[in-house]
């Protein structure tokens, strides 16, 4: 039950963020790059409740300057998330033509959505098509489910073969064990929960299915040098 509220006050959490432009960008971009385009829709919601800047005279080129400069920086993230920069920038070139040739405003703005969608889409093709099945189907799941409870032996599960085995070949295919690929992944939520949200870390440690608070902060800390209260105030904090 407990986990079942959190997971719904997560579904609100883009009603508690505040205003700075900074912090919805960064928050976006975070959210593409771990492919979780529910809430970067939200977060695009944000963004352009605020005023936008004026990069024209003319009100069209002014927005289609806007959205040149986000095609840009999820261009960058989708690389930096280990899209190659080819593809990457195909998409880009692709993007910017596109909308070179929309003329209206509610096309264009709708049109900042879809290329939020389009590489977050681009991002999950590239971990199912990196790795061959079962790794790829493995790491997928992984990703898509980062709040469940995984263990080597429910994912051997998954694709029907031994834990054994799929722990040797993922290590010999991927180069990391398993273990430590899951455990990856969940700081890298865990990151985006303390800096973007206002989860407290006991929650945080309860929705990524941690067994407690305590060994949740010595995994935090393996991995990133900090416990979650550090990494928390070394984050950029949302103002009132």
């Amino acid at each position: 039950m407990k986990n079942s509220l959190i997971k719904e006050k997560i579904k609100n959490l883009h009603l508690h963020f505040s205003h700075p432009s900074y912090f919805y960008e960064k928050q976006l971009l975070q959210q593409i790059k771990l492919g979780l385009l529910d809430e970067a829709l939200k977060t695009l919601d944000q963004i352009n409740s605020l005023e936008r800047s004026i990069l024209s005279n003319n009100s069209i080129r002014s927005i289609k300057n806007s959205l040149i400069c986000s095609c840009t920086l999820f261009t960058r993230t989708a690389i930096e998330a280990g899209v190659t920069y080819e593809d990457a920038f195909d998409l880009s070139d692709v993007l910017i033509k596109h909308i070179e040739n929309l003329n209206k405003e509610k096309e264009l703005k709708q049109f900042e959505y879809n290329m939020a969608e389009y590489f977050i889409e681009l991002i999950s093709k590239k971990r199912i098509t990196e790795y061959p099945y079962p790794i790829s189907k493995i790491i997928n799941f992984i990703h898509v489910n980062p709040c469940s409870k995984l263990s080597v032996d429910k994912l051997a599960k998954i694709v029907n073969i031994s834990p054994d085995y799929l722990s040797s070949r993922f290590r010999k295919v991927v180069g990391v064990p398993l273990s430590e690929y899951i455990q990856n992944q969940k700081i890298l939520h865990a990151k985006n929960f303390i800096e973007f949200s206002e989860l407290s870390i006991t929650e945080i440690s309860t929705l990524l299915e941690y067994c407690n608070p305590a060994y949740f902060t010595n995994v935090f800390k393996k991995y990133t040098g900090l416990t979650p209260s550090a990494y928390k105030k070394l984050s950029p904090q949302k103002k009132d």
